[in-house]
Order: structure tokens, then C-alpha cells, then sequence
């Protein structure tokens, strides 16, 4: 799931969809960011990325890692300026998770 919130003036959600990802035959990241940066976010809160989302994002939105932490943490956490920003890719490029449960 993506989830996309407004912090002010208070934290609340305003949208929430199905991953992209998810079904991307390739450029995985890139399909959740792009779909994020349409719906009009420009901040992303991401527990990992890979050097081809990292570099499609320059210049497009900012970046915050919030890995282990749940998204209402990690919203919360950002809120209070705790969230570090995500200066480079912390996944390898090309890198694939098992999405079957």
C-alpha cells in the first residue's frame, strides 16, 4: 500500500492505494515514486530504495528512511523532525523482494 498524508496543520491521511510496484514488470521504485510525485507528494517516506529510484527522484521530491518503523511512527517521527534523510540508495540496483505471502 501507498499512503499519502498532509502533516499540517495535523497529521492525517489523505489517500491510499495499491502499490505499482507491485505489479511492475521492471523499475519498481520508480513506478511507486512516480505514481506518489502524481498525486501530488513531494516528500517520500521509504524504509529502502535503490540507486535507479534514488536517481529518478533528484530534484523531484525529498527523501526520509524510516526502516522497522510502522507508518504511523514514521509519519509521526517526521512530524517531529526525527526522520534522517536519505542522502544516497541504501538497495542494491536490480534487487527484488519476494512480494508472495
Amino acid at each position: 500500500m501507498v499512503r499519502i498524508y498532509e502533516t499540517e496543520p495535523s497529521i492525517s491521511m489523505i489517500e491510499q492505494y495499491e502499490n505499482p510496484a507491485m505489479t511492475a514488470p521492471s523499475a519498481r521504485g520508480i513506478w511507486m515514486l512516480r505514481s506518489a510525485l502524481d498525486r501530488g507528494a513531494s516528500i517520500m517516506i521509504v524504509s529502502g530504495i535503490g540507486s535507479h529510484a534514488f536517481d529518478f527522484l533528484d530534484g523531484k521530491g525529498d527523501l526520509y528512511i524510516a526502516a522497522g518503523m510502522s507508518v504511523e511512527d514514521a509519519v509521526e517521527n517526521f512530524t517531529l523532525g526525527k526522520l534522517p534523510k536519505l542522502e544516497h540508495p541504501n538497495h542494491e540496483s536490480g534487487h527484488h523482494h519476494d512480494h508472495d505471502q
